[in-house]
Order: C-alpha cells, then structure tokens, then sequence
C-alpha cells in the first residue's frame, strides 16, 4: 500500500527570522507585516508568549508588554527561498515532495518502497526529522495514508510517550482516520472566522464537522469550508503532486579543429557560459560548481581521453570574471595533453539572493541605449514601419489575433519561470497551400515531403468557421506529427476543399 508522509515546518517565517538573526532565539521575537510600531505582529515565539504577546497584536503594544521584543519582516520572497531550499532537503530521502502552495512550511512525501533503505518507517521518519533539525529546522514528520490524516495529525502535534518526539507513523488507515478525527480545528490553518462560526455552534474537531450534512455546508459556510470538509471525509483524496527537481544546466562544445592554446578554449567556455548564467538568473539561482569535460584528440586505434575539472566558487555567483577567473587558473596550472576536441560544462546551482539577482542585472552587458540608436537607424534607413512588434487583439481568425505595431524603445526582458516549457506556434504569414490528398495513401499522407516522412498521428478536427459578415469561412484544424516528430498545423478548408499549412510547433 502506497504511504504518505506530511513534514510540517511551524512558523516556518519565524524559523526563518530566527536563523537570520541568531542572538534572538533566546529573547522576544515576533515577525511584522510592517516594521512599523502600527505594524501587525504575525507570528510570535515562545519567549514573547510568555510575556503576553501575542499574533494579531500591534507592535507598540507588544512593546509594551516586552520591551525587549525584537520585530522584522519576512518577505514573500524570504519565504519562497526557504520553501525551495527545505524542498530540496527533503529530496533526499525520497524524489516525490510536495510543498503546498496555501501553507508555506507543510510538506508532502511519498514514502513508499523506503523498506530496503530503512530498517523501519519510524527510522526514515527519524531521519529526515534530524536532517532538517540539523539544518536549523524544527519539524514534525508523519507517516501515513492520506494527505489530509497526515496533515491535521502533524498540525495536531506529536510526541508524548514516543522517544522520537516529533516522528509519528500510523500502522493502519484506521488510526490514521481515528487520529484525524480528534484533531482540534484551532490546529488547522482556517479562516479564523469559519473557526469562531463552528466554535459558537460547539463544533471543535475534525470528526464533529465531517459529521455535518454536506448538503448545507456551501450554503451556510462557504466553498472554502466545503473544500475542507471534503478533504476531512475523504471525499477530495487528491493524488501527490511532487514538484519537478530542476534539471542541471549543461551545454556542450563541438570544436571544428582540436584546440591547444588555453587562452582561446577560456574564450570559448565564455561565448557558452554567458547564456547559462542568463537561464541560472531566471531560475533565481547562482553557480556554486562548474564541471568541465574535455574530450582530447588521440591517435588512430588509441582509446578515447578524457579529463574532467571541477571547479567550486567560495559562494553561489552570478559574476562571469570571477568564474572565468577559476577557470584560468585550472588550466593555466595543468597542461593540456593533447588537442581539446569537445568540451561538456555542467553547472550546479542553489538559491541566488536579491542582492546577487540585482548586480547581475546591472553588470549585464545588453546597453538598452545602444539598441535603440540601432532601431533609430533602421527606421530611418527603410521606414517607420520596418521595427514593429506583435500585440495581441480581437479577432474571429488565427491570423486577426494579433497585429503589428511599431516599436519605439527596447524594453528589458522579465522572464517568468515556468515548469513546464511552453510550445511555440509559429504561424506563417500566409497559409501554404499544400498538395491534394490522395484518397488512398498507400505509404501515409507526405505532408512535409518524404525527408520528413509521412504522418504518424493526428489531434483534431479543431473547427474554426463563421465570418457571415464578410466572407463565409469554414476551417477543421488539425496538429500533425510527422515520422521525425515535427508538428505542423494544418487545416482543411471545406469551401475551396484544400489542404493549408497555417504554421509548426517548436
């Protein structure tokens, strides 16, 4: 049976605060939305409890009841770092986690066919609890059934007569359930006033609301408060959904003559190192190791050579010279055998701070003035006309939805980093007429001609049709793949009945 694991980082922000400010941990600590006297206090640590103050509180009168209660804010982006960087602590213990994305500090992990590597799941449990601990993380790891079970019961707590405080691994779905079904709503992060309705109403536990009728729960409390009832009687059993591990950025070298002089193979490493430092800053992360693979020229019937360097900054970087500068001094103090013929980089990477992503952007080289100069020439040499720009706009047909409009300055990319890379469609300016099918295609429909070879697969029809007001239109679309995996976009126009290529996907 498959197992789920909940890990649940408390008052990760405070954590957080903590860790960034070390002689606190002793004394009054509470993190602010604002570091402002009217600024409201979020979270609060123990110390700062005792002495009465509390989350929700200004942060004057908190003063007031501790004066030596220290306050700061943790931005979005603080946080964001410290859910990355707890993600990839848990991957080591196993591949699949899940950070949620409402509760920053809740995990998931699929712990299933750990039994080999651990003698026991209270042992791997044990183990990811002390690896975070000694990673400056205070944590609670249960091992479960369901996400929901696993989830309430880590928010619940646990420990008590378990020498492993901290670490609880149900045998059955049956405690699992039962546990979740004592578990206080006040442990659940909740809307507070969701939380208040059920408490006037005597309702205080998870087994006392999924005992509520669901026919009445959205009417009376809402989709939130019906989300969650789905999720306590199991009726919302959502699969895990790990987050990809990025995938380390690699590029690799194919040198037209076998190369000897160092200086010139720096120059090239350069040219290919610029553009992943570029991908690294969108990823808002910095190089912490560079491995270099030269493949060197050897002799008729001799086996390949190979030589591997790798190179460690003192500190995650984005800055090319200092790189560049490790490199020189690496080849510079082993000569090179033979000619280089191929070089392979690869790069490893971690969490790049603002200060870092900030002087990488204004040591960039891209001179946005320079650029516009060029433009200004360009125009004046062909027109106004010859620099333009796609915008999207309003239209019934795949060519009218977008229009080209003259670019006046060149603004600087903001990339945004997706998970999953985009497919590019590229349409053509005019579809391309394409030659009638044949009614019986003995060896497949030669859509792009027999170098691509015949047509493997087919997604459609995709209907576009209308135009009344001008000119009847009638297109099925279609996504065609190809013998050597290229897609095009092909349609079948039924009132000139003609094949068109519309555009490809990249």
């Amino acid at each position: 049976m498959d197992r789920t694991a909940c890990v649940d980082v408390p008052a990760l922000p405070l954590q957080l605060l903590i860790s960034r400010h070390p002689g606190w941990i002793d004394r009054p600590a509470a993190v602010l939305d604002h570091d402002k006297p009217q600024g409201l206090i979020l979270w609060v640590n123990k110390s700062a409890r005792r002495r009465g103050v509390l989350p929700g509180m200004k942060y004057a009168a908190g003063l007031a009841l501790a004066s030596d209660l220290r306050g700061a804010e943790i931005s979005t982006a603080e946080i964001t770092e410290g859910v990355a960087t707890l993600t990839e602590l848990l991957r080591r213990f196993t591949p699949e986690v899940e950070p949620s994305q409402k509760h920053p500090g809740i995990f998931w992990l699929d712990a299933s066919g750990l039994q080999p590597l651990y003698a026991s799941l209270e042992d791997w449990a044990d183990a990811v609890r002390r690896h975070l601990r000694g990673s400056g993380f205070h944590c609670r790891v249960v091992v479960g059934f369901t996400r929901f079970g696993t989830y309430a019961t880590a928010r619940a707590g646990v420990g008590g007569s378990n020498p492993r405080r901290g670490v609880k691994v149900f045998p059955d779905a049956t405690t699992e359930r039962k546990a979740a079904r004592r578990v206080p709503l006040r442990r659940l992060e909740i809307d507070p006033e969701l939380r208040d309705v059920l408490g006037k109403l005597g309702i205080h536990t998870v087994g006392a609301f999924s005992g509520l009728p669901e026919a009445g729960i959205r009417k009376r409390f809402g989709p939130e408060a019906h989300r969650l009832y789905r999720h306590a009687t199991g009726d919302l059993a959502l699969p895990l959904q790990p987050q990809p591990a990025a995938r380390p950025l690699a590029r690799h070298l194919d040198l037209e003559s076998p190369e000897t002089d160092a200086h010139r193979l720096l120059f090239l490493i350069k040219h290919s190192l610029d553009p992943l430092l570029e991908t690294l800053a969108t990823r808002q992360e910095a190089l912490t190791a560079i491995e270099i693979r030269l493949r060197l020229e050897t002799g008729v019937g001799k086996p390949r050579q190979e030589r591997t360097e790798q190179i460690r900054s003192a500190a995650p970087t984005l800055d090319v010279r200092q790189i560049l500068n490790l490199i020189h001094l690496r080849f510079e103090s082993h000569e090179l055998p033979s000619g280089v013929t191929e070089v392979d980089l690869v790069i490893t990477s971690a969490r790049a701070s603002r200060e870092q992503l900030r002087l990488f952007r204004q040591q960039s080289r891209r001179d946005l003035q320079a650029a516009n100069r060029a433009l200004a020439r360009v125009r004046a040499e062909f027109g106004e006309r010859s620099v333009v720009r796609a915008r999207l706009a309003d239209g019934h047909l795949p060519e009218a939805r977008f229009v080209w409009q003259p670019l006046e300055h060149v603004a600087r990319p903001a990339p945004k980093r997706a998970e999953i890379r985009p497919l590019v469609r590229r349409l053509l300016a005019r579809p391309r007429r394409l030659p009638s099918r044949p009614r019986h295609e003995p060896d497949g429909w030669l859509l792009r001609g027999a170098d691509h070879g015949q047509v493997v697969q087919q997604l459609g029809p995709h209907v576009v049709s209308g135009g009344w007001w001008r000119t009847p239109i009638h297109r099925e679309y279609y996504f065609a793949r190809t013998r050597d995996d290229g897609w095009s976009w092909v349609y079948y126009d039924r009132r000139r009945r003609r094949w068109f290529l519309h555009g490809e996907i990249e």
